[in-house]
């Protein structure tokens, strides 16, 4: 895999598994990041924000309990996969 597919392949696992805890996904941002919203969420700051390039998430302050908990869970669930991920790249000029 190259550099891109990996980063798309975990981008793809997060969204995913953000879904499965109720969040909408949210690609309004234009720098590099996503939101995770609750559906009728009323803060701004009660969004998780995924930054696809670094692969993690980032919640204000302000968030409240939940938002902060479930970026935490989400990050706990990426880190085997971008592990497992970050380990399929070859250099092209590395041996085998």
């Amino acid at each position: 895999m190259n550099k891109k597919e990996i980063r798309s392949a975990i981008n793809k696992a997060a969204y995913q598994y953000a879904e499965s805890l109720g969040y909408d996904i949210i690609d309004e941002e234009g720098d590099g990041s996503i939101l995770f919203a609750l559906p009728n969420y009323t803060r701004a700051c009660d969004t998780i924000t995924w930054h696809r390039n670094y692969q993690e998430t980032y919640v204000t302050d302000s968030a409240n309990d939940k938002t902060k908990a479930d970026a935490n869970l989400i990050e706990a669930h990426m880190k085997p996969i971008i592990e497992y991920y970050n380990n399929q790249y070859k250099p092209k000029n590395a041996t085998a």
